[in-house]
Formats: C-alpha cells, structure tokens, sequence
C-alpha cells in the first residue's frame, strides 16, 4: 500500500480548505434591507464574486405563493424603482399586474457586462479595452443566478429582463440571440450606436421577415436626439422600423418615445409603461355589476394563464366588496353565493372560503347549507373560536 507524502497531504488539505472557504462564500447569508436581501454570489464564469439585490412580496395570507421574476440590469440604479412598482401596481386596490420578484444585478465592471461586443467605438468614440461580456453575463445569469433564485424563491416560470442605454442593448441583443432566456424584453433608451449599429445590423440580420419570437418587447427613448448624440433617436426610429416591416410572428411589441424625459430620467416613465405593456390584459374590468359572474371571471383568469404559462387565478378576497353590497339584497344573493363557491374551489384549503360561504348561506336562511360549510372551515382550521362560535349558534 502506498501512502501519501506529506507534502502532497498539506496540498490536499489547503486545496480542500480553499474549496470549503470557496463554498461558503457562495451560500452565506443573505444580507437583510428595507427593499430585499442583498446577496454576494460566487461566479466561476465570470471569476469573481457578485452582489445581487433581490426583492420578494410577502403575502401572508398565502405563503406558500409563487411569483413572476423581474432581472433588472443597473442594480444600483433602478433595483429600488422596480420593487415599489412591483408593491404598487399589484396593490389590490390598483391591481394592473401581479406581484414580481426583482433581481437587481451590480456590475464590477459596467462597461464589459453591458457590451455585445469588443469595440474601441462606443457612442463617445473612446477606448474601451474591457468591452463585449455580453456572452458571459449572459451565461452567469441563467447557469448561475437563475439556479440560485429557483432554488432560493418561489418562482412562476414568467421572466422579464429590464435594461437603461447599454444596458437596453444588453436585453436586445439577448432577445435577438437568446429569446427563450426571457419572456419579455425591455430596452430603455438603447444605446445603438455601440460599436457602429453593431446591435441594428444584428436584428436586420436575424430578425427575418416570417421569423417566430413569441416574445414581448417595450423600447423607447427620450430626447437624447436633441440634448445628447444627434443620431440616437434616428438609430431608435430605424429599429421601430425595422420591426415593424419585418411583421415577425409572435413578437408582441411597443415603441414609446419621450421628448420631454432626458437619458436619466425617461427610466422612471418607461419601466412603468413598459409594465403596463407587458400586463396590458391582466386586469379584471366588467362592464357592469352582471359581468361579475364566475364565468366570466375565469375566462379572464383562463386566458391570463395561457397567455403568461402558469395557472393564474383571481386573489381570495378581489370581490368581497361586491359579495358584501350582493348580500344586501335578496334579490343578488344568488350573485354573491356564486362569486363565494368559486372561491371555494379556487382555494380548497382556505377555512376562509368556506367559513364565508357558510356565513351567507345563514343570511340566506338556509340553515344546514350553512352548517356543512361552517364544518368544512372548522376541519381546515380546528383553533378558530369565531368557526366555533358560529358553528354552536346554528345547532341550536
């Protein structure tokens, strides 16, 4: 038998110390903040560790909820603008797109993550040696962090990638080469003129007349035009052009433009927009208080999850106003009762849907319809007292 010499045991031992060093920077604790977790990821594809802000709604009524994730480029920049869009838009008092996770991505180096290609002409025409890690963040992000976001969050199989100026020719040139990475784009005043339209000529390449991207893209600009570069709104333009004589199947997209919002500041109008673009069906607007109907409801919701891919169902509680102003008359009790089993079955293991089902069947006066709800909600919830309470006063 032969042994290992010493010196080759202390290699083995310091060699296996580093990778345990190595490991445990890759998983330490996240750091906890008002707006998310901050946390540092170890990339061997781009060699060097990372921070990355990540923002998850809390809903405590359901925590067992998964989300749509939103990867935002320019973390320092635009991370803390997206979480309150994500908290506001889905309030259920506004309720124009779901609640989303927000991946903020940093950058070490700005100009080399955001660059599609080596390139001495940028738009200012100066030298710029660490250019074109494009193909590299692309492969940090879904070998590297998506892994770690799968695992670490609970997610919905929708993605959006957000980007500003060469950060939106990052998200194009992701689309053009990458399409399946995301579901929608976002190219916030693009900076087309990188390495002489490399980007422009890309699309005019790939993007053939009868092409399938079964994508969402929103791009704009603001007046960059006129205050920055004379040609930056023109290479906008000839891309909204490109596009939209190319006539490609599937890609659902928006141009916007915004003469009044300079380079810095069209990010707060055009990530909005864009959001509203990208969920432009996902709100619920009956005509009248007869299209409150379950039908129609989960035709709504139906289409939403065949559009988005992922069963998207309307919250527990959307139309407890409309059931509580049903209730009121005998005549729309019916309504009200129809809008409550649909909750039921939509939430088999809420005590809440149940116990309220049994609460209007006592209105109604049907007195055993409302005991076998009120038992239902009492076995999937055995330490409610108010469950309890209702239960003995209609065995009286």
């Amino acid at each position: 038998m032969k042994f290992i010499s010493k010196k080759k045991h202390f290699i083995i031992l310091i060699t296996a110390l580093f990778l345990l060093i190595k490991a445990s920077a890759q998983t330490e604790e996240p750091i906890k903040s008002d707006l998310g977790d901050i946390i540092t990821l170890h990339s061997e594809i781009l060699k060097e560790d990372r921070k990355i802000m990540i923002y998850s709604p809390k809903d405590s009524a359901h925590m067992e909820k998964a989300y749509p994730v939103m990867y935002v480029l320019d973390a320092d920049n635009h991370f803390a603008q997206m979480v309150e869009y994500s908290k506001y838009l889905s309030r259920p008092d506004v309720d124009v797109t779901p609640a989303f996770i927000v991946v903020g991505i940093k950058h070490t180096d700005r100009v080399r993550d955001l660059t599609p290609t080596h390139s001495n002409f940028g738009p200012n025409e100066n030298p710029l040696k660490t250019s074109g890690g494009n193909e590299q963040l692309f492969k940090f992000i879904e070998k590297e962090l998506m892994p770690y976001v799968n695992s670490k969050y609970k997610i919905q199989p929708y993605r959006i990638f957000a980007g500003h100026s060469l950060g939106g020719i990052t998200t194009l040139n992701c689309l053009i080469n990458y399409p399946d990475l995301f579901n929608a784009y976002i190219a916030v005043s693009p900076s087309l003129a990188w390495d002489r339209k490399y980007v422009l000529k890309l699309a005019d390449k790939k993007l053939k007349t009868g092409s399938v991207v079964s994508k969402t893209l929103f791009f704009s600009d603001g007046n960059e035009g006129v205050a920055w570069n004379p040609t930056f709104h023109s290479d906008v333009l000839e891309l909204d052009s490109l596009l939209r004589k190319r006539n490609i199947t599937g890609l659902n997209f928006e141009y916007k433009y915004y003469p009044a919002e300079n380079h810095m500041t069209v990010t707060i109008k055009s990530y909005y927009d864009a959001l509203r673009f990208i969920y432009k069906s996902w709100e619920f607007s009956p005509a009248t208080n007869e299209d409150v109907i379950p039908v129609k409801i989960m035709k709504h919701y139906n289409g939403l999850s065949q559009k988005f891919g992922y069963t998207i169902l309307p919250r527990e509680t959307q139309f407890d106003e409309g059931i509580e102003w049903f209730m009121k008359s005998p005549g729309t009790q019916d309504q009200a009762i129809s809008l409550l089993e649909m909750n039921a079955v939509n939430y088999p293991y809420s005590s809440k849907a149940f116990a309220a089902l049994g609460a209007a069947y006592a209105i109604k006066g049907e007195k055993q319809k409302a005991l076998a709800f009120y038992k239902k909600a009492s076995e999937l919830n055995p330490s409610s007292n108010e469950i309890k309470l209702r239960l003995e006063e209609l065995q009286k």
